[in-house]
């Protein structure tokens, strides 16, 4: 006697599940882990006081800038200055320059308003100047909150680096400084200038073992010397800065102002100086914070 023979019948719905499951599980995931990009060992995480990672981008995550072959794109844990940190942290960091406001000497002070901080940081400060014609504030990174000019911020050990510095002084002749290059870049030679985008031309140039790369924004002169040996990628770095002031505005010199970027040997870190000057009083910051990051807290002085 024939078996009769039983057909099973899958809805369409199921058997189109049932396909695409068929290749998945392991295979997929794994296909799925292979798309997943990872970090080359070009690729640094932004320290936020490294050399050859050196900008934040608008965006807040960092574009480093490393080696004359490479442009390595990183991101990074800490917030751009210039931007909230949630609004407790910004909180905490506005009770913090309110005090150092009520502190001060200065009438009509200005301070910078906002820093790059770690996630889970706070800011702190000490005044170790403070006149009627002069003052220095010094910043931290700190874990927990604590008052202006607190004792550990200056103890003999332990004590934490210093985020920024940032002073003005009153001068009789602000050009005796010597803070600011007297540089002409009107007619840079065809082999001399680089393009740094939204039609801002630079120049470059060497001596004794550096290479500079010098540009202008307005009344701004800005700069960045790096040892030759270390071929570091001036032109890259630049671009980020010129690409980051198209969205964040330094203030305006009534006379003039200079940023200048310094890297080492090695290139592993980097020392900021952004120095402007307003009739008799010249503003200064100084950090070993990447450049866009300097920026952004001369971006957000009030």
């Amino acid at each position: 006697m024939k078996k009769q023979k039983r057909w099973v019948i899958i809805p369409v719905t199921t058997a189109v599940l049932l396909a695409l499951a068929g290749c998945g599980g392991q295979d997929d995931n794994t296909s799925q882990a292979s798309n997943t990009p990872t970090s080359t060992s070009g690729e640094q995480t932004q320290s936020g006081s490294g050399g050859a990672d050196l900008a934040n981008t608008s965006e807040g995550s960092n574009t480093a800038a490393g080696s004359a072959n490479n442009e390595d794109s990183s991101e990074d844990t800490s917030t751009s200055a210039g931007e909230t940190t949630g609004t407790q942290g910004q909180s905490s960091m506005n009770d913090v320059i309110q005090e150092i406001r009520s502190q001060l000497k200065m009438k009509n002070a200005v301070l910078p308003t906002s820093f790059a901080l770690d996630k889970g940081k706070h800011l702190a400060a000490a005044i170790p100047v403070n006149s009627s014609d002069a003052f220095k504030v010094n910043f931290y990174s700190v874990d927990q909150s604590i008052p202006v000019n607190d004792a550990s911020l200056t103890s003999s050990t332990n004590a934490p680096n210093v985020l920024a510095s940032y002073e003005v002084k009153t001068y009789k002749d602000p050009d005796s400084s010597g803070i600011f290059p007297d540089t002409d870049l009107d007619n840079i030679p065809d082999e001399m200038t680089v393009d740094l985008g939204h039609g801002i031309k630079g120049m470059v140039e060497g001596a004794a073992g550096s290479q500079y790369l010098t540009w202008k924004e307005g009344r701004w002169t800005l700069q960045i010397r790096s040892v030759s040996e270390d071929k570091m990628n001036n032109p890259g770095i630049a671009k980020k800065m010129v690409e980051y002031l198209e969205s964040h505005t330094l203030p305006a010199p009534k006379d003039k102002g200079f940023v200048n970027v310094e890297y080492p040997s090695g290139g592993k870190t980097v020392n900021v100086t952004i120095s402007w000057q307003e009739g008799k009083q010249i503003h200064q910051l100084q950090t070993n914070q990447v450049p866009n990051n300097a920026l952004g807290m001369v971006a957000s002085v009030q």
